[in-house]
């Protein structure tokens, strides 16, 4: 087994053994594989809309040796959920994450969603609790340059406060710091002229840097 990537490693240290999974989007397999082979979950299905990346998983599976089963579906679409308790979605933007998530009957029996969006976080963290999922944890891997936020949201009649839901739980100082220089440079980008815009940039730079400082 090929060692994982930084963004794949870290959806996969939320995978308990105990664990069905689901790997929406599973490209290559590599992240399937892993879950199979190292941490041995109970079940894990790989699927994928693309039949290109469809095939180079079966392929990579094929090259294990293991019962990984596979399936071309848009999102979880044509996928059997039946005893599944885990969905992993990543590499892809939150409207699409949403729009997979949209069937809330297919979701009756999932406990635990591992999501690794690449935009709109506040807008995923807020739809989420909304449907019934707490983000109980959040991890920050670094991979080519760029952040990669990992969310554990799992099935809970609990919300996230406002704080959290905005900017994440904020345990990462690296990120954190990311976090205030890019609300920073968008400060510095809004000329005085746009003034409304220049003083909301400022407020939610200034509420960002309380928010942390109470963190520590």
């Amino acid at each position: 087994m090929n060692k994982l990537s930084n963004r794949l490693n870290a959806i996969a240290q939320f995978v308990d053994k105990k664990d069905s999974v689901v790997d929406v989007g599973c490209d290559h397999g590599y992240l399937s594989i892993y879950l199979k082979e190292v941490i041995k979950v109970k079940k894990i299905i790989a699927s994928d809309i693309n039949q290109n990346a469809l095939n180079s998983a079966i392929n990579n599976i094929k090259k294990s040796n293991l019962n990984i089963e596979t399936v071309l579906s848009d999102g979880i679409k044509d996928v059997n959920l039946k005893g599944i308790n885990t969905l992993v979605i990543s590499g892809m933007g939150t409207s699409t994450i949403l729009h997979i998530l949209s069937d809330k009957d297919k979701l009756k029996d999932i406990d635990k969603l591992l999501l690794q969006s690449n935009n709109d976080h506040e807008l995923l963290r807020r739809s989420l609790n909304e449907m019934g999922y707490y983000l109980e944890d959040e991890t920050y891997p670094f991979e080519k340059g760029k952040w990669y936020v990992t969310c554990k949201f799992i099935k809970l009649d609990k919300k996230n406060n406002e704080d959290t839901i905005k900017y994440g739980l904020l345990i990462n100082d690296e990120y954190n710091k990311y976090l205030l220089n890019y609300e920073d440079n968008i400060v510095k980008r809004i000329p005085w002229k746009s003034f409304e815009a220049k003083l909301k940039a400022i407020l939610r730079y200034n509420k960002l840097k309380r928010t942390i400082s109470k963190k520590k």
